[in-house]
């Protein structure tokens, strides 16, 4: 379905509405509405156009360039019910893939150890930043309290380690946690747990060092994911100290916790949320669904694909469709500029007519003068020249004519 509006309509509009506003009333985004003002010659506010507008200062309004015709400019109005019906059908065969993935994963017991002893490489790894961090803090902590009895302003308020609302965030190589020192040793058992659950299912758990940021990934049957999970917590208000030149929110940890995956996966199963001991009751429908994502991650990564590769060569053809309506549209032009121009062109024809006659009728003159004069043989040299030389225009142009009809293709002014 497409909008058609005038070329001066939306200059008008363009001039009177911010691209970023009027783009999606007409169906596009603020840079495909400037690709088509470019496209049909259309200037478009300058940067900063609007905002020295708004403040009062002049600002002067680039004219529209002339054309002999307004033309029709075609705005796509989109259309989502395909692409709904598109989204719907992806999710409905993810879902079905994810849950045979599911019901075939067989499991036994799984329960948070008591101790970390002999735990996996990355729970160890975290571990040990953690403990970094709880030497950090100590060391801290008696500074602070040193400065505060000497009373000495107190430098190493702020932590050397990546923070989110009072919890560390883990470091590269290590687990994608954030949490606070509370409740990490709990935390840590029970990633030891999931992960002897995930490597018993068949999936691979190692660390992702492909970004900045630190993740884990979960590979299974040629699909990865990769997890997220996060303590919750509350502020704590509290007074200032006046020789602390650096102060740091404290924050309370609270029994609550969520564990996500880093992908859109929320058409499937949502994050898993909750205390302590409702995680432990999931634990072991978490372990089965982690298991089975990777499988239905190769099926979504392939069913996107496809859809991508759909809507590329939509993209082409649509491309292609534009391009030869373009075409067309500039043939019409051609053959009405064409059309036009053969009024003018009879028109300069009669007038070279009646020149070729004025010459004709001044040859005739003269070769009566010559008559008189026998000896004469400059003159009647001259006028055999100049009437050699001259040609009738009507010939001319009919002999143009003919040429320009007998080419492989009609010429522009012939009659469609």
């Amino acid at each position: 379905m497409e909008m058609c509006v005038k070329r001066s309509e939306l200059y008008a509009l363009v001039w009177q509405t911010p691209l970023r506003h009027l783009g999606p009333k007409l169906g596009l985004s603020d840079v495909g509405l400037s690709k088509l003002c470019r496209r049909y010659d259309i200037p478009v506010p300058p940067v900063g156009y609007w905002t020295r507008l708004a403040a009062g200062k002049t600002c002067v309004q680039t004219t529209l360039p002339p054309s002999e015709i307004d033309h029709e400019v075609h705005l796509p109005e989109k259309d989502t019910t395909a692409a709904r019906s598109s989204d719907a059908t992806r999710v409905q065969q993810i879902q079905q893939a994810f849950s045979r993935a599911k019901d075939a994963v067989v499991l036994q017991s799984i329960d948070v150890p008591p101790s970390l002893d002999h735990c996996h490489p990355l729970v160890a790894k975290t571990a040990r930043f953690f403990q970094s961090i709880e030497r950090d803090e100590a060391k801290l902590a008696v500074e602070a309290e040193e400065a505060r009895r000497l009373r000495r302003p107190f430098f190493g308020g702020m932590s050397s380690h990546k923070m989110s609302l009072g919890r560390y965030v883990a470091g590269s190589g290590c687990l994608r946690i954030t949490a606070t020192l509370t409740h990490i040793d709990w935390i840590l058992r029970f990633h030891e747990a999931l992960i002897r659950g995930l490597i018993a299912g068949g999936c691979q758990v190692v660390a992702d060092r492909g970004d900045a940021s630190n993740t884990v990934e979960i590979r299974r049957a040629g699909g990865a994911i990769k997890l997220n999970f996060s303590e919750q917590v509350e502020k704590i208000a509290q007074p200032r100290h006046q020789d602390f030149l650096f102060h740091r929110d404290e924050y309370r940890a609270l029994d609550g916790y969520k564990l996500k995956l880093e992908r859109d996966w929320h058409v499937i199963a949502r994050q898993w949320t909750g205390s302590r001991e409702q995680l432990e009751q999931q634990l072991p429908e978490i372990t089965r669904a982690l298991i089975a994502f990777p499988e239905a991650e190769v099926l979504r990564s392939k069913l996107l694909a496809e859809e991508a590769a759909i809507q590329r060569k939509q993209e082409r053809e649509a491309a292609r469709a534009h391009n030869v309506a373009m075409a067309a549209e500039q043939a019409r032009t051609q053959r009405r500029e064409a059309r036009a121009n053969q009024l003018p062109r009879a028109a300069a024809a009669g007038q070279s007519l009646e020149a070729y006659h004025s010459a004709l009728n001044v040859l005739s003159r003269l070769e009566g003068i010559a008559d008189d004069q026998p000896e004469d043989d400059a003159l009647r040299t001259w006028i055999a020249l100049v009437r050699n030389s001259l040609k009738d225009p009507v010939h001319e142009l009919a002999d143009a004519l003919r040429a320009e009809a007998a080419q492989p293709e009609r010429p522009l002014w012939w009659p469609e």
